[in-house]
């Protein structure tokens, strides 16, 4: 879950909590998400992103994020992507790291 400030009508600042994730390829060419929180890292073959559901990796060729609006957690990545990836949050597995470490 992610807490974002947005605005009101009157021009109040109230919290917005992101709590889902859409993603949408088209021909394996573009992909669109939402409920990214953290890139993590990328390179022309490799994306790295911290999402609402876990991190995300994405493999391909030519891959580069077109466009990134971390504030309302959007991004589209463009190039040819061979695979997309779920796996534990970046930020789990460094707890988890973190923790089994101090009590070894």
């Amino acid at each position: 879950m992610v807490q974002e400030q947005s605005w009101t009508q009157t021009g109040q600042k109230q919290p917005r909590t992101q709590t889902g994730q859409k993603l949408m390829m088209q021909n394996r060419e573009r992909v669109e998400l939402t409920g990214v929180t953290e890139v993590i890292s990328f390179d022309n073959k490799e994306i790295l992103l911290e999402t609402v559901e876990g991190a995300l990796q994405f493999t391909g060729e030519n891959l580069h994020v077109k466009r990134l609006t971390l504030e309302r957690g959007e991004v589209i990545v463009e190039g040819r992507v061979n695979s997309l990836a779920y796996h534990e949050s970046q930020k789990d597995r460094t707890a988890g790291s973190f923790l089994g470490r101090l009590f070894r």
